[in-house]
């Protein structure tokens, strides 16, 4: 008889090891009368298991301790220590940098746990994590070859808006929403910042970031405005706004910046009225072109746009127009 060739010996010998290493893995339990992976197996108790899952984190083995989070779900979910367990979750997506993960488990933990006593730190949390994407967005902003420069900030608006919905009209969510319209305004999206900005004014007007807001406000119209050819409203909206924050604050440091920039809207709708003037003269409708002429020179006195007006009212002075159509185009303006 031949010897069997090392060809045929490798399948045998692979078939034993297998074998061998599967029994090690797999255990008969006459329990539950069928074969149990011991090592999908959880601690003898939850709280064993969720600190060995936490022992996992300390020691920076994120994944490993991940998945004991996950063994703590399959069999323990019903515990006195699953919330704690869903912190913990947190907690290791928060260790890895990802932070709008982390923000979702915390969510997780308040959503499924609303009376758990760590539900104040579950929103500090939150708030430290929109804090943290904030100032990644800031960063990237400044690195002009950095992808994707706005998401981090887009998921800061995510995260805070976690914490306006876990604790309306709190300080915490006063400075939340301040910051959602802090995000919008790095991200040049100057409309959405002023419809968050003006939340803050009319949802929390007795807060510490009233203020800010109503600089904020000021800021995001006069960044929405646009050249005299083009509509005037957002430079009429930003004067309004200028005016309201210096009324209130006239004493804050950044009202001359304030008064300079509402002096360059005044100029640039002064600008457009002229040119309507000027439209109406070209069409030799002059009794239309006086009226705005006279609205010029009436509400934007001290312009360039103003002096021009009165100049050319000084050089027609046979136009007549109806005390009556002045006063209704100067409403309307």
């Amino acid at each position: 008889m031949r010897p069997l060739s090392r060809t045929l010996l490798l399948p045998v010998f692979l078939g034993v090891f297998l074998a061998t290493t599967a029994q090690a893995q797999w255990t008969w339990t006459p329990q539950t009368g069928r074969w149990i992976n011991l090592k999908r197996l959880p601690k003898e108790t939850a709280e064993l298991q969720m600190e060995f899952a936490r022992s996992l984190l300390v020691a920076g083995e994120y994944d490993k301790a991940w998945r004991e989070t996950e063994k703590f779900e399959q069999f323990y979910s019903e515990s006195e220590f699953a919330d704690e367990n869903q912190f913990l979750r947190g907690e290791i997506r928060f260790a890895q940098g990802r932070y709008l993960d982390a923000a979702k488990a915390y969510q997780q933990l308040i959503a499924a746990h609303p009376e758990t006593d760590l539900y104040d730190k579950a929103i500090a949390k939150q708030y430290e994590i929109g804090d943290a994407l904030y100032a990644r967005g800031q960063e990237k902003l400044k690195d002009k070859w950095a992808l994707y420069k706005k998401r981090p900030l887009k998921r800061a608006i995510e995260v805070y808006s976690m914490v306006i919905d876990n604790q309306p009209f709190t300080p915490q969510a006063a400075e939340a929403q301040y910051k959602v319209g802090l995000c919008h305004y790095a991200r040049e999206e100057y409309v959405e910042a002023a419809f968050e900005y003006r939340r803050v004014v009319e949802d929390y007007s007795a807060s510490d970031w009233v203020d800010e807001a109503s600089y904020g406000l000021a800021m995001c119209y006069y960044k929405d405005s646009l050249p005299p050819d083009y509509d005037q409203s957002p430079s009429q909206l930003a004067v309004e706004a200028v005016d309201t924050f210096v009324e209130r604050y006239p004493n804050d440091e950044r009202v001359p910046e304030l008064q300079k920039m509402r002096g360059e809207m005044m100029e640039r709708m002064a600008a457009h009225r002229l040119q309507i003037a000027q439209f109406y003269e070209k069409r030799r409708e002059f009794k239309s072109a006086k009226i705005y002429y006279q609205v010029v020179v009436d509400q934007f006195a001290g312009t360039p746009a103003a002096e021009q007006a009165q100049e050319w009212l000084a050089a027609h002075p046979g136009v007549n127009v109806g005390l009556k159509h002045l006063a209704s185009a100067q409403g309307n303006l």
